[in-house]
């Protein structure tokens, strides 16, 4: 019997050979899947980093066309700046290429301040001087081509420990005769005359030409060369905030007002020589009165152009109060027109023979007439402002400051009395 022959030592039956390499190709494959997933995920985190990371990626700061620095804007006064000028203007300060877009400036109360800026747009002025011993903030915006940049500061103004104020008359609104100048009072000593004058203003329509005159460094007046036109408007601007008047006192008043004068020119003559009172409206005659003046030579009556300032329907006359002693003591006195601040009434009288008026002079410097003609005078010509001029008087020509005697100066006189000079 024969053997069958026996495999070769070494090599494996074909069918072994043939399933060894199905399955080493089987784990060719696997290890060649696997190792794709792990190059592409070492891929992905790579491109991550560099648009976070790496310059001249997108979205960094260092892109191209970003634009380089931020705007730069810089305000002054320093926030938190303190004791900072009523009259000192915002200045904002801008990097080169960049450009100032607004400015805006806000009181305590948040409120917008009027104000603009200068055609240099570096410089924002207030319409109006800041308040003494205020708060304020400042934003101001400026840009370039990366966008805008914003900074806000706040200042506080200075403390005003001595103040000086200006009162004024005729008041706000007021309807005056054509004769009222503009009369401002101080509550302290003018140093500064000039600085105080040219913060002042006084627009008429229709235009006129008119000039301030001192008495002395505490009132000043402004009147036209020749009396206001009837109907005129006034404006009358007191820019007086942050003045300093020159003896260490600044003003704080910002203020303006408003006058008319009358629509009717009024004006009343007194004649001492004749005894009369002729009462123009509009240069027409339409009243002859017959009056008393003062009793010659101890009590003569003021001579010039004097100015209706106050009015009372009854009042007392007592001597003393105008340094006369005891000459007389008259309660209920009727229709009573102050005319000069010394005591120089226009005013009814009830106690003298009416025959004496237009007859003689017996007041103590006063013009009186009958009580009917007083009331009359009261209610007709006898407007704030109305004009009572005495001539062929004995008497000097009053005072410019007595009351308001302004026009008793020539206009080469009054113009000299303004600090200003034009």
């Amino acid at each position: 019997m024969s053997r069958a022959p026996m495999p070769r030592p070494g090599r494996p039956p074909a069918r072994w050979r043939a399933l060894v390499a199905l399955l080493l190709g089987a784990i060719l494959l696997v290890t060649a899947c696997s190792s794709g997933g792990g190059d592409k995920k070492k891929t992905d985190n790579a491109a991550a980093t560099a648009g976070s990371d790496q310059p001249g990626a997108p979205g960094s700061s260092n892109a191209p066309g970003a634009g380089g620095d931020p705007a730069q804007v810089t305000v002054t006064p320093a926030d938190k700046a303190t004791g900072v000028d009523v009259g000192q203007a915002v200045s904002v300060a801008v990097g080169d290429g960049d450009k100032l877009e607004s400015v805006k400036v806000t009181n305590a109360r948040n409120e917008d301040v009027d104000g603009k800026l200068d055609a240099d747009g570096k410089t924002w002025k207030p319409a109006v001087p800041f308040t003494y011993g205020s708060k304020y903030t400042v934003t101001a915006v400026a840009s370039n081509k990366i966008g805008p940049t914003t900074a806000t500061t706040t200042f506080t103004t200075v403390t005003n420990d001595k103040k000086i104020t200006a009162s004024f008359s005729p008041e706000d609104g007021a309807t005056v005769g054509v004769g009222q100048p503009i009369s401002l009072t101080f509550n302290a000593p003018v140093k500064d005359k000039a600085a105080v004058e040219k913060a002042l203003s006084v627009t008429a329509t229709p235009a006129v030409q008119g000039a301030w005159h001192w008495f002395g460094s505490q009132r000043v007046d402004y009147r036209p060369k020749d009396y206001w036109k009837a109907g005129t408007s006034i404006k009358v601007d007191l820019n007086l905030r942050g003045v300093d008047a020159g003896n260490g006192a600044k003003f704080e008043q910002f203020k303006s007002f408003t006058v008319k004068i009358s629509s009717t020119k009024t004006v009343s003559v007194v004649d001492v020589d004749t005894k009369t009172m002729k009462v123009y409206k509009n240069d027409a005659l339409v009243k002859t009165i017959p009056v008393t003046t003062g009793e010659v030579p101890k009590y003569a009556t003021w001579g010039g152009i004097m100015v209706v300032q106050e009015k009372y329907t009854k009042t007392r006359m007592n001597s003393q109060t105008v340094g006369l002693g005891k000459e007389y003591d008259i309660p209920d006195v009727p229709s009573a027109v102050r005319i000069t601040s010394s005591g120089t009434f226009v005013h009814g009288n009830y106690w003298a023979d009416p025959a004496k008026f237009g007859s003689e002079n017996t007041s103590h410097g006063c013009i009186s007439m009958t009580p009917d003609n007083a009331k009359w005078f009261y209610d007709n010509a006898a407007t704030p402002g109305d004009v009572v001029q005495v001539v062929n008087a004995k008497e000097k020509t009053v005072a410019a400051d007595n009351g308001y005697g302004d026009w008793n100066l020539s206009w080469d006189q009054w113009t000299a009395g303004s600090a200003s000079k034009g």
